[in-house]
């Protein structure tokens, strides 16, 4: 523990060895089965298994428990461990579909009521506002720090402590990993290349997660807005960018250790499918 003000509620308090990421999430994200059982981790480019952890004293207990009740005991819950079927997969059934714009197929909240899309979304914002702050680095590198307005961050402030609604100049789209193999990675959060506005995207634990902020955000992000609109979404061109991401960052050195991590990785998937 240490004193100082809690960045979140603002009080003077106790604070505790704050972590950026879940802490619970870099245990089930290992793999045991594979020579670094270590979650592969994506920072300012650079992919690294590592088991440190971003962190540093930030929140307060009752803060760091709106964090845990509101969304990342949910998520974690959801996470699948390494090799094993995700979950949400069985329950974005068809019937539950709808068609959304630019091929996005969108899963109503009210059709699926077994998914709790509120914490979902909080365990979003609470990571995309969590990239606002200045984090000390972990193996030599720090997380890209994230820029809003100071209106914009007050509101979301605000809604993780309870005490507001989002702003209506914000989207955030909840997607779905759409293929069936959830790989062990945590895409730190980070802003999309050069758009007309603001927006960040991350990918945790067989979740994609955007974030578009200002007044001109694309039909394509409001309509797929888990808060305005109350859906989850599921796209296959946005797993296959994401995972082009992961392979660009992983094979920046041809004798990457990530590289013989996702070889080993295939080699697992293949020796799994000859068996059923």
């Amino acid at each position: 523990m240490k004193f100082g003000r809690c960045e979140l509620c603002k009080q003077m308090r106790d604070l505790h060895d704050s972590h950026y990421a879940p802490k619970g999430g870099y245990k089930k994200n290992r793999a045991d089965q594979i020579t670094n059982p270590n979650p592969i981790v994506f920072v300012n480019g650079k992919a690294k298994q590592t088991s440190s952890q971003i962190r540093d004293f930030k929140f307060c207990t009752e803060c760091e428990g709106r964090f845990n009740k509101g969304g990342e005991s949910y998520v974690i819950s959801l996470m699948p461990e390494y090799g094993r079927d995700f979950e949400l997969h069985k329950v974005l059934t068809t019937p539950k579909m709808e068609h959304g714009p630019e091929g996005y197929l969108l899963f109503p909240a009210e059709k699926i009521p077994e998914v709790h899309l509120d914490q979902l979304v909080y365990f979003g914002m609470s990571m995309f506002w969590r990239g606002t702050r200045t984090w000390p680095p972990a193996d030599g590198a720090s997380p890209p720090k994230l820029f809003m307005s100071l209106r914009q961050e007050k509101a979301i402030r605000k809604f993780l402590l309870g005490h507001g609604p989002l702003p209506d100049d914000l989207a955030i789209m909840v997607a779905v990993w759409p293929f069936k193999k959830v790989s062990p990675n945590f895409l730190m959060p980070k802003e999309e290349a050069e758009p007309p506005h603001r927006r960040y995207w991350f990918s945790y634990g067989g979740l994609i997660y955007r974030l578009a902020l200002g007044k001109n955000i694309p039909d394509v992000l409001k309509e797929t807005c888990a808060y305005h609109k109350k859906v989850i979404s599921l796209s296959k061109d946005l797993g296959e960018s994401v995972h082009n991401a992961i392979k660009a960052m992983a094979g920046q050195a041809d004798k990457s250790p990530i590289m013989n991590t996702l070889k080993e990785i295939e080699k697992i998937k293949a020796t799994s499918a000859m068996k059923a």
